[in-house]
C-alpha cells in the first residue's frame, strides 16, 4: 500500500519497492510494544472494555436514544470502529518508517522511502474524512443533527481517555466510571 502514490500512471514515476526496515524503525516498534504492554493483555483489555461500557451508558442518557436508536447505533459504531482502527495502524506505521527514514544516518538517500511515508499519511487522512463522511450520513438517519454533534464530541472524548490509559498516565479516568457530563461551555 505505500507504493500507492507511485503506481502506474505516476507521469513516468516507477514503482517503488516496500520501504526497507531500518533499525531505528524496528526500535521504535519495539519501544511501543513495551509501552503497550505495562498491563498484562487480559487487564488492559477488560479495562478497556470497561471504558466502553460506561461510554455507551454516558452516550445512550446524554443522547436520550431509545432501545432502537442504541441497537442501531451499536451497530454502526462497530461497523466504523474497525475501519477507523484500520487507519490508524496504517497511519502508525507509516509515522514510524518516517521517523526511521529521516533519522537513518547510513548515507543512502531516504527522500523516495520519506516521500511513499508521507503519500501514506495523506491517503489515511483522506480515508479518515471519507469515513467521518459516511458515518455521519449513516449516523443522520436515526440521530438528530444534535445527537449527531454530541456523540462526535463523546467520540473524541473517549478516543482521549483511551489514550491516555493506554500510555499509563495517572490522571487517566477512573474505568469503572462515566466519563464526566460534557461542560455546555465548552460546545
Amino acid at each position: 500500500m505505500p507504493a500507492a502514490g507511485f503506481a502506474q500512471g505516476g507521469g513516468g514515476r516507477a514503482v517503488l519497492p516496500p520501504p526497507r526496515r531500518p533499525r531505528a524503525a524496528l526500535k521504535a516498534e519495539r519501544q511501543a510494544e513495551r509501552r503497550d504492554s505495562a498491563q498484562p493483555p487480559a487487564e488492559r483489555v477488560a479495562l478497556q472494555r470497561r471504558v466502553r461500557q460506561a461510554w455507551m451508558v454516558a452516550v445512550r442518557k446524554q443522547l436520550n436514544l431509545n432501545d432502537q436508536q442504541m441497537r442501531t447505533l451499536n451497530q454502526v459504531n462497530s461497523k466504523y470502529e474497525r475501519q477507523r482502527a484500520d487507519i490508524q495502524r496504517d497511519e502508525r506505521q507509516a509515522r514510524l518508517g518516517l521517523r526511521a527514514a529521516m533519522q537513518d544516518t547510513t548515507g543512502i538517500d531516504q527522500n523516495a522511502v520519506i516521500e511513499q511515508h508521507m503519500n501514506v499519511l495523506v491517503q489515511a487522512q483522506r480515508r479518515r474524512a471519507d469515513l467521518f463522511e459516511a458515518e455521519q450520513k449513516e449516523l443522520g438517519g436515526f440521530l438528530t443533527p444534535l445527537q449527531r454533534a454530541r456523540y462526535t464530541a463523546l467520540q473524541e472524548r473517549l478516543t482521549q481517555n483511551l489514550q491516555k490509559l493506554r500510555q499509563n498516565q495517572p490522571n487517566a479516568p477512573p474505568p469503572d466510571g462515566p466519563p464526566p457530563p460534557e461542560n455546555p461551555a465548552e460546545r
